[in-house]
């Protein structure tokens, strides 16, 4: 019985070594990248027809519907920026010489994405302009809104070191009590 206790402290050991390591070390293979016409399937993508010269216009609203003034608006591309400005005293903005295809228009309080059609190619239903409504953080999941204190109990739950400590604390505090137990002489 004796003979077996190293094998047992060793298996636990390598147990809580790889509970230690980081899931992409564990990965067998590098998950597959989206092509650059597919965006994220989470947000809805919409259709909006792009004027003479690639121009898009569109207008950036906060959550009441009312203009954003001076907003900064970034259009972007497979992440990178390819194009930016900033909105007028009605909300509205106009950049010119952008291509078709999808792409990400961003502001300081939403984001949307949007599949631009060159001029003349755009489906029927497509809108002429793009319009950015901000506001409250849309929250999708299980965990509800922001709450620093839920965020900071997931992070130390999901940390490897700690649940490592304690799966090592929970095979070592047994196997303590169980080789006390059998020091003990037997009472009389």
């Amino acid at each position: 019985m004796n003979a077996a206790r190293p094998i047992c402290y060793a298996m636990a050991w390598l147990a809580v070594g790889a509970m230690c390591l980081p899931a992409h070390a564990l990965a067998a293979e590098e998950p597959a990248r989206q092509s650059e016409a597919v965006a994220p399937t989470a947000m809805p993508i919409s259709d909006v027809a792009l004027g003479p010269g690639g121009l898009l216009t569109g207008r950036v609203l906060d959550e009441h519907l009312q203009p954003l003034i001076d907003a900064d608006v970034a259009i972007l591309a497979d992440g990178k920026a390819v194009a930016t400005t900033r909105s007028d005293a009605n909300g509205v903005f106009a950049i010119a010489g952008l291509r078709g295809g999808i792409h990400q228009v961003v502001t300081p309080e939403a984001s949307r994405f949007v599949r631009l059609w060159v001029d003349g190619t755009a489906p029927p239903r497509a809108a002429r302009g793009a319009e950015i409504v901000g506001g409250p953080d849309i929250v999708r999941g299980q965990w509800g809104g922001h709450n620093s204190y839920i965020h900071r109990m997931a992070m130390w739950a999901t940390n490897p070191f700690l649940v490592g400590g304690v799966i090592a604390a929970a095979v070592a505090v047994p196997v303590i009590i169980h080789n006390t137990d059998d020091d003990d002489p037997p009472q009389s």
